[in-house]
């Protein structure tokens, strides 16, 4: 049986989210020492907002070479890429716990 492209590309770029919020937070800590706890209180941006739009935003972006990777390889889009992708999806969220 084969998947569409676009629901391969979607279902393994959403599995892998909780590992682009991980790592999108693990390079934030590592390239920016703890701020200011008044300066957290007081501003006027949240963090965690920014770190979301661009978790966000990398998701999609995944999505869309994971779409046009499945397009052009049929191996892909075969049954064992649900499984990939809950495989993925749960590595994620243990992964996601750590940091």
């Amino acid at each position: 049986m084969s998947a569409r492209p676009w629901s391969v590309g979607l279902s393994l770029a959403l599995s892998v989210a909780p590992m682009v919020r991980t790592l999108v937070a693990l390079i934030e800590r590592s390239t920016h020492p703890e701020p200011d706890p008044a300066m957290v209180v007081w501003a006027e941006r949240s963090p965690f907002l920014d770190r979301m739009l661009v978790t966000a935003y990398l998701t999609v972006a995944l999505a869309v070479a994971l779409t046009a990777l499945a397009g052009r390889a049929r191996w892909l889009r075969g049954d064992r890429s649900l499984h990939v992708a809950l495989t993925l999806g749960a590595a994620g969220a243990l992964l996601g716990l750590w940091p």
